[in-house]
């Protein structure tokens, strides 16, 4: 009767501890989910369910992670109360900190029975030291850490998604730990799940917002930007050619050449903005990543001064990409630059280039379905971080937290245009105290046969004197239109001028036969410039036709036969470049040697 009493007892008070446990679990489980609806961090979520299983087993260390599609694990939640992670063991410190900065510390799996067990959805339990053990990472400080351990698969419905891991127990694991914890871990992988779905949608959603906040600013800015390309081509072509007429050593050359150099600075700014909106003309060609790098290093350290350090992590042969130089070289001057001014008292900037397959995690969460590699260039800098609150209009133009002249705000905001008319994307990493890390992911090209050196920015030069022939300027804005006929005109050149396509049709009607070049605008009222010179060209197709146009995606637009040259310049255009591309596309023969005068 004294045993059975015992047995008893003893059956009520494991009923009753277990009666605790499950409410303990249970309690975690409703704890999470609040905590996720309060922060919106599946990281802090993880980690309220890692302590509970980590409490009702007495294991003094914890870990979940999620198995991800490219074979690697990314950690969620990373607990140690059995030694100080501080002052013993870096790697673990490096996670927690990784985990509190992005949320999560993505790594390779380690190739133990472990993960092995997980793909099965088999619970795992080591009693002896003498087996194999999960760790972070396999360095020797880590190995002799973890010694009694138990992994449970997280599993939603018959797929295994994760693995909540707990060791270092003082007696070994139960059969009715296993038991207790495999039902809890199907249900935090059903709160995680639900969880990760519900910032997926939320991230899609924002992800669309900005996009479309973004494409609309783009809008704006490159209609202002065309609209500003008329008049700088007004400024900077008059004040050109009146400095043509002027004494160089006159007070009024001078006062003229600040005009010009004003409107020079003003063309600067537009095409940022121009660059932003992705309407800029590129010339794209195949370069070496680190060998660019390379060879922007000296330029950079001159740049950010003696009291900031520059490195450089060039990963060895992370390939080509396909891009124009010069935006390129905007992309890291204008980052750098961005981590200069984010450092207040001397530190350090870190240029990295690495390598990244389509399976990347940030790659992913864009939607990307290309299988094309990407070619990662980052700048880092321990400086003073961004705050949550600023980071989403970074890339706005005109944006800045710097002091009024301090900068335009079209330092980023150039950056971000360049990358996604480059076909990339852009991650900002950052932490107020903790520095910022800009990440920009190119296309990798695979074509190495074709690789060759950026080419040479092409030297200007005059026009070819005496020059001659009859040009038909086409353009409705006003200003513009008495420009162009007036520098053609100077040149020698004669030129007849039409506001509107109709009154341009006209005049071809009557001289089509004469008339040796049509420099049109592209956009019109009424009809393009691309559909009137095809009714020109029907009737005369000898005729040469350049486009001139503030938008460079018009580029695109205008027809050209595989035997002809580009035939378009970019407003705003300053007088020389217009005679240029006019002399280089003109008939040898002029008309007027063998047809006469224009009656």
């Amino acid at each position: 009767m004294v045993l059975a009493a015992a047995e008893l007892r003893r059956s009520y008070r494991y009923a009753e501890i277990s009666q605790r446990r499950r409410l303990t679990l249970a309690e975690a489980i409703t704890a999470a989910n609040l905590r996720f609806i309060e922060s919106g961090s599946v990281s802090q979520m993880a980690s309220i369910l890692l302590d509970a299983s980590m409490a009702v087993t007495n294991s003094p260390f914890g870990m979940l992670y999620e198995l991800l599609p490219n074979g690697s694990a990314s950690v969620q939640a990373l607990s140690l109360a059995s030694f100080d992670p501080v002052s013993d063991v870096r790697c673990f410190r490096d996670i927690q900190y990784e985990i509190r900065r992005h949320g999560s510390y993505e790594m390779k799996r380690h190739p133990s029975i472990f993960f092995a067990a997980a793909e099965g959805g088999l619970s795992v339990v080591m009693d002896s030291p003498a087996h194999p053990r999960w760790i972070p990472c396999a360095c020797p400080i880590c190995s002799p850490l973890l010694s009694r351990f138990m992994g449970i698969p997280l599993k939603m419905g018959t797929t295994v998604v994760g693995m909540l891991c707990l060791a270092n127990k003082d007696s070994d694991y139960l059969a009715e730990d296993v038991a207790e914890l495999e039902h809890y871990a199907q249900t935090c992988a059903m709160a995680v799940g639900i969880a990760k779905a519900e910032l997926g949608r939320k991230a899609a959603m924002e992800q669309a917002r900005q996009a479309q906040k973004m494409e609309a600013i783009g809008q704006l800015a490159g209609g202002i930007a065309h609209d500003f390309n008329n008049l700088l081509t007004v400024i900077n072509g008059y004040s050109t050619l009146l400095l043509q007429k002027l004494d160089p050593d006159s007070a009024m050359s001078r006062e003229a050449g600040q005009i010009l150099n004003a409107g020079e600075r003003a063309t600067t700014l537009i095409r940022q903005l121009l660059t932003f909106s992705r309407r800029q003309i590129i010339a794209p060609h195949q370069i070496h990543v680190n060998s660019f790098i390379t060879g922007l290093q000296e330029i950079l350290c001159r740049l950010i001064g003696e009291n900031i350090a520059l490195d450089t992590k060039l990963s060895s042969d992370v390939g080509l990409i396909k891009a124009d130089p010069g935006q390129i070289e905007q992309i890291v001057m204008n980052l750098v630059i961005n981590a200069r001014d984010a450092i207040e008292r001397g530190g350090a900037i870190t240029i990295e280039t690495a390598g990244c397959g389509s399976d990347d995690t940030f790659l992913r969460r864009q939607g990307d379905s290309a299988p094309e590699d990407f070619i990662v260039i980052s700048v880092a800098d321990n400086g003073m971080g961004i705050a949550d609150e600023i980071v989403g209009r970074i890339f706005e133009p005109f944006f800045t937290t710097k002091e009024q002249g301090s900068g335009t705000g079209l330092g980023l905001a150039t950056v971000y245009g360049i990358v996604k008319q480059s076909g990339g994307h852009i991650q900002v990493l950052t932490e107020i105290g903790m520095g910022s890390e800009f990440r920009v992911y190119l296309p990798k090209c695979h074509d190495h046969a074709q690789a060759h050196p950026p080419l040479a920015a092409p030297v200007a030069h005059r026009a070819a004197q005496g020059t001659t022939g009859l040009i038909l300027v086409v353009e409705d804005e006003p200003s513009v239109l008495e420009l162009s006929a007036a520098t053609l005109t100077s040149c020698g050149f004669e030129v007849l001028t039409a506001a509107t396509p109709r009154e341009a049709l006209h005049l071809f009607e009557l001289h089509g036969h004469r008339i040796d070049l049509l420099l049109s605008d592209v956009v019109m009222p009424g009809m393009t410039g691309p559909e009137m010179a095809k009714i020109m060209r029907d009737s005369h197709p000898e005729l040469k036709v350049v486009f001139m146009s503030g938008y460079s995606e018009m580029q695109r637009s205008v027809p050209v036969s595989p035997a002809e040259r580009p035939s378009f310049i970019m407003k705003p255009y300053n007088p020389l470049e217009l005679t240029q591309i006019v002399t280089e596309h003109i008939r040898p023969t002029p008309w007027s040697e063998t047809n006469g005068d224009l009656s």
